[in-house]
């Protein structure tokens, strides 16, 4: 909940305590496969934001996207857009720009495509962040408002009103 919610340091501490505790050894899962996902995206936010543990979670990084390439193989169905995001956040912390955008954008399609619309969603607001560090606020805008529909499709509404404090703080900026 604490990465949906925003709060990525409390998801990177529950990160920590959850590795006490086994959950299996496959894919097969839906738990390993989802939080396998999130770790991912939790690690290279992590390792952006403090830079002094940024071995660590790119290390934990890594492993997600070592894991999504495998299992892609099985279903690009489930995992292409997943794999992607994961890429996008990995170049973000390289600051490969030409590849997180392109990245960013397959995430965005693949999701749409297999009308996965909460992670639609998710791929939306992640490049918004992205755009919004490199200082295109009129596209991070776009995006957040991207995110935002696909939240509300999705029904999550404490979603929804995240995003909309994004958008409020960032309306400023656009104008």
């Amino acid at each position: 909940m604490s990465f949906f919610t925003g709060d990525l340091d409390a998801a990177a501490k529950a990160h920590d305590l959850t590795k006490q505790f086994s959950m299996g050894s496959t894919g097969r899962h839906v738990n390993v496969i989802v939080s396998t996902f999130i770790d991912g995206l939790i690690a290279f936010c992590i390792a952006r934001k403090h830079r002094e543990d940024e071995e660590k979670w790119y290390n934990v990084g890594i492993e997600t996207v070592q894991s999504l390439r495998k299992w892609v193989v099985y279903s690009e169905w489930n995992f292409a857009n997943k794999l992607h995001l994961i890429e996008a956040e990995y170049y973000f912390l390289k600051e490969d720009d030409d590849r997180a955008v392109a990245s960013y954008n397959a995430s965005i399609k693949a999701a749409h495509e297999h009308r996965f619309i909460h992670e639609e969603g998710l791929a939306e607001e992640k490049f918004a962040t992205y755009l919004l560090h490199k200082s295109r606020h009129d596209e991070a805008m776009h995006h957040f408002n991207h995110a935002k529909k696909c939240y509300e499709t999705w029904g999550a509404q404490s979603l929804v009103e995240r995003i909309d404090k994004a958008i409020a703080i960032l309306l400023p900026l656009c104008m």
